[in-house]
């Protein structure tokens, strides 16, 4: 049997892009289906332009994640304005998201200059930089994409995107591009393509992708990509998944949980609340307590999460495992309202480590609970059958280890985070959770 070290898994790319666009569509309904609809505007464009093969590719691959940096409601719905007053507030994030996972470290630059205008020309380098072509095809497919009104018949549409596009030529647009999009235009099957329900399955079709090989390094770092989009939204949670990683991956060690495959766990741990995305940063940040319409937000979730991750070849059991870890053996968790036998191994060490990773955080209303404390909640959460005895215990016996991985993880992503915001221009002098805490999560407790 292979070790964890050894395993490589296949992955097709087209449900993999589409799990990261769902997640980021999760940000805001009217959002949904804009990567698909630029992803095909781009591949379209790019076929009309004679792209060679691999820059085809490379166009449909940044076309298919170009917003994922738009980590709020705000900075998405900003870019959906025709002229974008501040397109670095997302476009910087993103380069900085891609360029941390090595086969997407390419297409960083493309999307880094995804809003740049063509400027007669001027538009081909910035800031010293040589601005990919790939970058103002990009740009374009988005602009005709923001145009779209889903309440109005498509084809009565076309006139008015092809007018406005035209206006933009050789400022905002390369008049070659521009030239390829009139030729796309004037046919009512590009339309009727784009706006298709099954747009999809059509550029699935008509622009295949190879699969891909990840070995393990590259499915951590996609791991932690995935964590950074979910985590780096509010600075109230900038580290949790990466101390929940750490808690997982030490109960499934001290357990014997998955011994072919260790690194699983640790993966699920990182991915566990992607579907947080669908909770506003406002009610992640609220000091009071929380309404009913916020508990009903919240309680959505790990719903998505499984809805996310499931599509990702090798990743069924990583969704079901994240899907799960707001259940409770009793079946007063939420959302499924599992219990007892039906709750698999995985997802129970992962409620154990998010519950513990949890408490000893600092959160927007407390400051984080003393190792003691911790303790005692997760035994009556034992006494009461919410919490698996076994992986209970195993903290309690491990306290002091444990409790150091989860401080070390989540030391090193706080790093990574102050890193990521100054990068990202994102810095704003606003003081850090632990200025009113006496013992910050990220210290020892």
């Amino acid at each position: 049997m292979p070790s964890g070290t050894d395993i490589k898994t296949r992955i097709e790319l087209y449900p993999l892009l589409g799990s990261i666009a769902a997640a980021t569509d999760l940000v805001s309904p009217i959002l949904v289906n804009h990567h698909r609809r630029v992803t095909f505007i781009a591949a379209a464009l790019g076929e009309t332009l004679g792209l060679a093969q691999e820059e085809l590719r490379r166009l449909i691959l940044a076309a298919a994640v170009h917003d994922i940096g738009g980590l709020t409601v705000v900075t998405r719905l900003e870019a959906f304005e025709f002229e974008v007053d501040n397109p670095s507030r997302h476009t910087l994030p993103g380069a900085a998201l891609l360029a941390s996972f090595a086969p997407f470290a390419e297409l960083a630059r493309v999307v880094r200059f995804h809003h740049l205008y063509w400027q007669h020309g001027r538009g081909g380098a910035e800031e010293g930089e040589e601005v990919p072509r790939l970058s103002h095809i990009l740009h374009l497919a988005d602009r005709v994409a923001v145009q779209l009104d889903p309440a109005r018949e498509i084809l009565a549409q076309q006139r008015g995107v092809v007018a406005r596009i035209k206006d933009g030529s050789g400022e905002m647009f390369a008049p070659d591009q521009i030239e390829a999009f009139l030729d796309l235009a004037g046919r009512e099957a590009f339309w009727l393509d784009l706006t298709s329900p099954a747009v999809g399955a059509i550029l699935e079709r008509r622009f295949p992708l190879a699969a891909v090989e990840f070995d393990r390094g590259q499915l951590l770092a996609l791991a932690e990509m995935f964590r950074r989009l979910i985590d780096f939204r509010s600075r109230f949670t900038a580290t949790h998944s990466s101390g929940v990683a750490a808690v997982a991956a030490a109960l499934a060690g001290l357990s014997g949980f998955m011994p072919a495959d260790p690194d699983r766990i640790m993966i699920a741990g990182l991915l566990h609340d992607i579907g947080k995305l669908v909770v506003p940063a406002e009610i992640l940040e609220k000091r009071q307590g929380l309404a009913s319409e916020d508990f009903a937000v919240i309680y959505k979730h790990p719903y998505y999460t499984g809805e996310i991750l499931r599509p990702i070849t090798g990743f069924e059991d990583i969704g079901q495992w994240g899907s799960l870890h707001h259940e409770r053996l009793d079946g007063t968790g939420y959302p499924y309202r599992m219990k007892g036998e039906e709750l698999p191994l995985g997802a129970r060490i992962l409620a154990v480590a998010d519950t513990f990773t949890a408490l000893m955080e600092d959160r927007p209303y407390r400051c984080g609970i003393s190792p003691a404390g911790t303790e005692r909640i997760m035994r009556d959460m034992v006494e009461y059958h919410r919490l698996d005895r076994d992986y209970v215990a195993l903290i309690q016996e491990n306290i002091g280890e444990i409790n150091d991985r989860r401080h070390e993880a989540q030391l090193a992503a706080n790093q990574a985070h102050l890193r990521f915001l100054e990068e990202c221009r994102l810095l704003d002098g606003r003081p850090e959770v632990a200025d009113r805490c006496p013992v910050s999560s990220h210290g020892q407790a």
